[in-house]
């Protein structure tokens, strides 16, 4: 595979926002088999017990939920007491977000994190599921500096990314070719090539998906920044975080462990 020229333009990701893929996507992100667009409840029952106990020590806040997909974060958070705001650029996961959120406790906005504003004051904003590391470091100062100017005084973010190494590794992954009845990319039979590439000089993954219908191919990417902590600590200072960056948990996802960094 060449050199992939500008990483970081255009729609550098899968389309999230597109109803149709979106409406696919929802079906993955509910699933109970996988943990690929979701966490299975178990797993989310257990992270969302952690963020209340250990994070926000048992108190009602309010709490911005950035890349909120469905709502499974918000709605278990707002059951518990809290006051949640979810954003996300997917109108299926919004849309569902929406029909079952308890009757109180829950905002959800269909926009993209990279330019609405956050509004506030919060008590906690979170990035979670490894959200972090799919946008560029341009977009994720974007973020993190608007998050940072929505938090009350004493207020925290956390972000959970996937590691440095899983970035990488999933560029070294081999090329692979998988006929499909229907799936995430369409309705209709397709066949998907599966090629990635580890970008050494941005320390960049990327996945490129070509799905063949016919006479017709259409190209997807999937573009992952890979993050040191030096790294992580360093952007939050420079959007006027202070304190120690501290891993303070571990949760799996579907290809490694990803970290939970609270500052």
């Amino acid at each position: 595979m060449t050199k992939h020229n500008g990483l970081w333009q255009g729609w550098y990701k899968i389309p999230w926002h597109d109803a149709d893929f979106n409406r696919r996507m929802l079906a993955e992100h509910l699933s109970q088999s996988h943990d690929m667009a979701s966490r299975r409840s178990e797993w989310i029952d257990q992270q969302v017990q952690f963020i209340h106990q250990d994070i926000l020590r048992d108190q009602s806040s309010r709490i911005l939920d950035l890349g909120c997909g469905p709502g499974l974060y918000a709605h278990r958070l707002a059951a518990m007491g809290h006051m949640v705001r979810g954003i996300d650029i997917g109108p299926a996961s919004i849309d569902h977000a929406r029909e079952h959120a308890p009757e109180q406790g829950c905002e959800f906005i269909l926009s993209d994190i990279r330019t609405t504003d956050f509004s506030g004051p919060y008590d906690l904003v979170m990035l979670l599921f490894g959200e972090f590391n799919v946008f560029s470091p341009d977009d994720a100062r974007q973020i993190v500096h608007k998050a940072r100017q929505s938090l009350a005084p004493g207020g925290r973010m956390i972000i959970e990314m996937q590691t440095y190494e899983a970035v990488k590794e999933g560029g070294h992954g081999e090329p692979h070719e998988q006929q499909h009845e229907q799936g995430l990319f369409s309705d209709e039979p397709y066949t998907c090539r599966t090629e990635c590439v580890w970008y050494e000089s941005e320390q960049v993954g990327m996945r490129t998906f070509t799905i063949t219908q016919g006479d017709r191919v259409t190209t997807y990417h999937d573009t992952n920044q890979a993050w040191t902590h030096e790294a992580l600590r360093d952007l939050l200072e420079s959007c006027g975080f202070e304190g120690d960056v501290v891993q303070v948990a571990a949760w799996p996802c579907n290809t490694a462990s990803l970290g939970l960094w609270m500052v």
